[in-house]
């Protein structure tokens, strides 16, 4: 893992709204300690101190301003840097005040929360480690050697205990939300991608060949292809043999579909029997790979109950010098698609997006 990686949150948006909530309750608390001891009548303080607190106030409502609204311009690792300035701060501030009450001691734990919350692992063990020197400073030196052992061993417990268990929950959130992932992304069935996952690759490809044009304007851009395949007379194949035999068959062509295609190809099922791919490069590559799916899919039986059954698909193809959005694609490629039928199934049928004719293959 990157050292960026490792110093930044695990979630920026999440990592940015909670800091200002926090920055947020640290300004409000800040003015509060300044102020209610002057309502009560027993101000220590000075006024540079209320200068001071004044300062760090609204700095801290500006900070939480700027998290809350523009939560992802902050550098991951600035995260980290928050934490162990917090904790400086914390332990300079108590040291020269010599506050080693609750109330004092408390700052340090918002760090540690933080951090456990939404940095990474070695990151929040090593915030929880420094706030218990921090704390552990002001402890020692205030205290009588008894009732220092004691509260530090408080200090301690809490802290191992909140970070082992916001840790323990983060943990188990992260499986939860991949497992969620796993589960939108992958169709259920044939294993395939899902039209979301499809979607997605259509934004990717569009985004890296804006780049890539900018980058290189002198080269001819390769462009991009949808292939949509059909189960020729799946209906039939249903009603003669049964859905499970069905589903067999949808799971057949899948893996088959699979095995002539690239591993950087996207391959979704995006209907009841009609698969899309997805594939980078030329149009000449694209129609390549689509009369390779067609071909074998016709040569390799589908066998059910002991018994082959030929099968056969109707592919639509589109291709586009320009990645756009899905649905253009999409739509000459349907086009293409419904051509194949219409002229009887079991063959290729070329669509561009770009101006251009349909083509029997």
């Amino acid at each position: 893992m990157r050292t960026h990686e490792l110093l930044g949150p695990r979630d920026a948006v999440a990592a940015g709204r909670t800091a200002s909530v926090m920055c947020l309750a640290g300004g409000v608390a800040t003015v509060a300690l300044e102020t209610l001891p002057q309502v009560l009548g027993d101000y220590r303080g000075s006024a540079t101190s209320a200068a001071w607190t004044v300062v760090g106030a609204l700095l801290m409502f500006g900070l939480a301003l700027l998290l809350r609204r523009r939560p992802e311009i902050v550098p991951g690792p600035t995260y980290t840097a928050l934490c162990l300035v917090a904790l400086a701060v914390n332990t300079t501030t108590s040291n020269l005040t010599g506050n080693s009450t609750f109330g004092g001691l408390a700052w340090f734990m918002f760090p540690v929360i933080f951090a456990a919350a939404h940095l990474r692992r070695l990151v929040a063990w090593t915030v929880a480690g420094l706030a218990l020197v921090g704390s552990s400073t002001i402890i020692l030196s205030t205290q009588p050697s008894g009732s220092a052992a004691a509260d530090l061993a408080s200090m301690t417990a809490v802290v191992v205990m909140t970070t082992a268990a916001l840790l323990a929950a983060v943990r188990h959130q992260d499986r939860l939300v991949r497992r969620l992932n796993e589960v939108a992304s992958s169709d259920s069935l044939t294993g395939l991608a899902t039209r979301r996952v499809l979607e997605q690759a259509v934004e990717l490809l569009r985004t890296e060949a804006g780049t890539t044009a900018q980058r290189r304007s002198a080269e001819p851009a390769a462009g991009a292809g949808l292939v949509l395949v059909d189960l020729d007379r799946f209906k039939e194949l249903n009603d003669s043999h049964g859905h499970p035999v069905g589903d067999a068959a949808l799971v057949h062509v899948a893996r088959l579909v699979r095995s002539v295609v690239r591993s950087g190809d996207t391959v979704a099922r995006i209907g009841g029997d009609e698969l899309a791919i997805l594939l980078r490069g030329s149009r000449a590559g694209v129609v390549e790979r689509a009369r390779a799916v067609h071909a074998v899919v016709r040569d390799t039986p589908f066998t059910a109950r002991a018994r082959e059954i030929p099968m056969t698909v109707s592919i639509g193809v589109a291709h586009t010098l320009e990645p756009g959005g899905l649905d253009r694609l999409y739509a000459a490629a349907d086009a293409a698609l419904y051509e194949a039928k219409v002229a009887g199934r079991d063959r290729v049928v070329v669509a561009d997006v770009d101006p251009g004719g349909i083509e029997h293959r």
